[in-house]
């Protein structure tokens, strides 16, 4: 017959010391080795500044801990003595646009414009002056864990001599950041659009778009896709409908000399908004239903801190679809040779005052619809 032995006093006091000490170490926060195992990267660092290893440790350590300042340094230890890290790269840019500061920045211009064929006429050229101004505002800031960016922009003008040139435009996009790799980004954005036309609604516009923007080495770039849909005000020949469009732009610094830079803008869009008359020999007139594809390009070049220069030129070519001229669609092509100067913080403001020249020739199959023009403008800008 056996018996159950008692358990010593001694062995249930250290079972339930065990089990207190773990119950402790469960609790206790994570945090606690994390921060030691910091200060161990830290003085290891400080030992061995140059290691790359010891620098990415420590900042995806700060990094998972939510101590941004340290693992944005941290990467920035690394990418001065390993320029090419891909994990570093990418460790910097995610960081940097999350804890840069909120930017707004407003760009406002105004000016007088002179134009030799305000109504682009064939013949009987109609020469106008026009009053505009026109400005945009962008606004970054963080919400929640991603940042991100509301463009918006207006203009408007303002014909005496020509009320049926009365123009207005305002639009408004946001939409967040999303890093794609070390020097890239996408901004997937809403937007919405109106415009009004001889003191009246011209249409008003819905669109979705996403823009990519980036950088290598001193050159920056942008790419965007965007569709959207138009409808229009009762009193113009176009309806409503869809359009698509693809741009880009790319800006080089240093072309020629430290001075000057090259910007170029080339473009894809197809319009299909309905809406068609017919003129006086009983063409089909359809303006809303046509593909084109251009570019613009600009040199500049600053000659000091008061005086820049700039020459450049806008092209295009535009196919309707649906406008016929004897039998066959319309087909234009437009070319705009472009000059101007700006003058500098001529007053204690940060602005600019240019005088600008551009020539206008519009080619096409339809006789009625060629026209040429030259545009004299002045105007301030200042950046707010």
């Amino acid at each position: 017959m056996t018996t159950k032995r008692k358990a010593a006093p001694w062995r249930a006091v250290l079972l339930a010391a065990g089990f207190s000490l773990a119950a402790l170490l469960a609790a206790a926060p994570a945090g606690a080795q994390e921060n030691e195992d910091l200060a161990s990267l830290n003085a290891q660092i400080l030992d061995h500044p140059q290691d790359f290893a010891l620098n990415l440790r420590y900042a995806r350590l700060a990094e998972a801990q939510g101590k941004l300042r340290l693992a944005l340094a941290a990467y920035e230890r690394v990418l001065i003595n390993s320029p090419d890290n891909i994990e570093a790269q990418r460790g910097y840019e995610r960081i940097r646009r999350v804890i840069e500061p909120s930017y707004s920045s407003v760009r406002l211009e105004a000016g007088e414009q002179w134009d030799s064929n305000a109504l682009d006429l064939s013949d009987h050229e109609q020469s106008a002056y026009t009053t505009f101004v026109n400005g945009s505002w962008v606004d970054e800031r963080r919400f929640g864990a991603r940042r991100w960016r509301t463009y918006a922009t207006f203009r408007a003008e303002l014909t005496p001599e020509i009320s049926e040139l009365n123009y207005g435009y305002a639009s408004i996009q946001v939409g967040p950041f999303v890093d794609l790799s070390p020097t890239d980004a996408a901004i997937p954005a809403l937007g919405v659009a109106i415009s009004s036309l001889a003191n009246t609604l011209y249409f008003g516009e819905v669109n979705a778009s996403v823009t990519i923007e980036g950088h290598r080495d001193s050159a920056t770039y942008w790419g965007r896709v965007r569709g959207g849909y138009r409808s229009y005000g009762k009193d113009a020949t176009a309806e409503q409908g869809f359009y698509a469009e693809l741009m880009g732009g790319l800006s080089l610094p240093n072309i020629a000399s430290a001075n000057d830079w090259i910007s170029v803008s080339p473009w894809v869009r197809w319009s299909g908004i309905e809406g068609s008359t017919l003129n006086f020999l009983n063409d089909t007139i359809a303006p809303g239903e046509y593909s084109e594809y251009g570019l613009e390009a600009t040199y500049s070049y600053r000659i000091n801190d008061h005086v820049s220069l700039s020459l450049g030129a806008m092209a295009r070519d535009r196919y309707y679809s649906q406008t016929e001229v004897g039998g066959e669609n319309r087909h234009d092509t437009y070319v705009a040779p472009k000059a101007s100067v700006t003058l500098w913080n001529l007053v204690s403001c940060s602005c600019g005052l240019t005088f600008s020249y551009q020539y206008r020739d519009n080619h096409s199959n339809d006789s009625l619809s060629e026209y040429r023009g030259r545009q004299a403008t002045i105007s301030l800008v200042r950046q707010f």
